[in-house]
């Protein structure tokens, strides 16, 4: 075990705050095992030196206490940056359930970042928001485009366009975004691509 230790929990919240304006960064499996490999180690050397106090003289039990007392803190610095990564993933496939998720256009994209719990994860957090919208059809509640209960600003907006999102049929025509392109458009229209990061507000 490197002596290193919580370097990688460093990466990982290092890498959550750098991506954490992305649509859905790709999930960091490899980081996360090591993670999770270091605080068994740290457990199981923890329990050893515990036995050994028990027969250790005064002087090296005062050193095994504080020994394991860093150790304890170690562990408990990977939760919470483990805890930390999911949660704030866990935050974005719901709210992307809710709003872009679940279109055909963009599913594909979303589910190649995700690891296989948190597939499993959007599909059924995006069962039950379709059950929860069907009881409300009368209401924008968001989703597949629609602004929800956001409040109406102006209609129309200027876009630069990040990525090709090919053609988008609309109620005033056909839209062609070619990446790099700025376009002046209706925001009802293209308000779930600003969401996914495929335009951009040029205000």
């Amino acid at each position: 075990m490197s002596a290193a230790f919580c370097e990688s929990s460093y990466k990982l919240a290092q890498e959550a705050k750098r991506t954490q304006d992305r649509l859905v960064s790709p999930y960091n499996k490899e980081l996360v095992q090591t993670i999770c490999r270091e605080s068994r180690w740290l457990h199981n050397d923890a329990e050893t030196k515990v036995i050994a106090m028990r027969s250790a003289p005064l002087e090296d039990k005062n050193k095994l206490l504080t020994t394991i007392m860093v150790q304890h803190l170690r562990i408990k610095r990977n939760k919470r940056v483990l805890f930390a990564y999911h949660r704030m993933r866990t935050e974005r496939l719901k709210e992307l359930s809710w709003s872009v998720a679940l279109r055909d256009e963009l599913q594909q994209d979303i589910e190649l970042s995700l690891g296989g719990t948190e597939q499993n994860f959007l599909k059924a957090y995006g069962k039950l928001v379709d059950s929860y919208k069907e009881n409300y059809l009368e209401l924008d509640l968001g989703g597949h485009g629609a602004l929800g209960l956001e409040p109406p600003l102006d209609p129309f907006i200027e876009v630069r366009v990040m990525k090709d999102c090919g053609r988008i049929n609309t109620e005033y025509g056909t839209l062609n975004l070619v990446k790099g392109n700025q376009e002046y458009v209706r925001r009802a229209d293209v308000e779930w691509l600003i969401k996914a990061g495929y335009l951009k507000h040029v205000k």
